[in-house]
């Protein structure tokens, strides 16, 4: 194993649920009943991804520009207001594959300006090699293509890549890919289908090191 291919919302930052009370409220504004499991069907999709899958939600009935666009506002204050929670275990994860001489990045589906001012603001902007966005390949999550594009920058085959994802999307990914995927739980509960595809289930990051021998 030579490289090591970060997702970054729910992963590496605890912004899913911040991000899930702001999309609530700006949706619940203009009376649309907004759910946890309505959420849990956007992680992970890239921002067309998304549009769509809130358009089938409610039969083309969402008035998805005015709530994204208040949605981005209230997420943003969020975050100013609370800050950006790192997530359980992603320092020492990333002091063992600093030990390890290991390569790390970071393939969102977020926009590469989001990735640097989450890095930024957490003190993390050195702790990677490079970062790809979902922005930076044709086909965002569950495709391939941002995990490919990885292993291509990084220069190693996928067979010396290991993934760390949360989210299904993220896993169908790497899974297409051809990479193994270890899954770290955020608001996603482990299901037959993720333990069947997944490489690993780990309860936090720390928990990753020990695959890493």
């Amino acid at each position: 194993m030579k490289l090591v291919i970060f997702d970054m919302d729910g992963l590496l930052f605890d912004t899913e649920r911040p991000s899930f009370r702001a999309l609530k409220e700006a949706s619940e504004r203009r009376h649309f009943t907004f759910t946890i499991e309505n959420y849990k069907q956007l992680i992970g999709l890239p921002h067309g991804k998304s549009r769509d899958a809130l358009e089938k939600m409610y039969e083309g009935k969402f008035p998805y520009e005015e709530v994204i666009e208040e949605y981005r506002e209230g997420f943003r204050r969020i975050l100013t207001d609370e800050g950006i929670g790192i997530k359980p275990g992603v320092k020492q994860l990333l002091d063992a594959i600093d030990g390890r001489r290991m390569k790390k990045c970071i393939a969102s589906s977020s926009s590469r300006e989001t990735i640097a001012a989450y890095l930024k603001q957490t003190g993390l902007e050195d702790r990677f090699d490079f970062y790809i966005s979902g922005n930076e390949v044709k086909n965002g999550k569950p495709y391939p293509d941002i995990f490919l594009e990885a292993c291509k920058i990084a220069g190693e085959p996928v067979e010396s890549a290991l993934v760390l994802e949360d989210s299904l999307n993220g896993l169908k990914a790497a899974s297409a890919a051809g990479i193994r995927c270890v899954l770290v739980p955020d608001l996603i509960e482990p299901t037959i289908e993720i333990e069947e595809m997944a490489f690993r289930i780990c309860d936090d990051l720390e928990k990753v090191i020990a695959l890493l021998e």
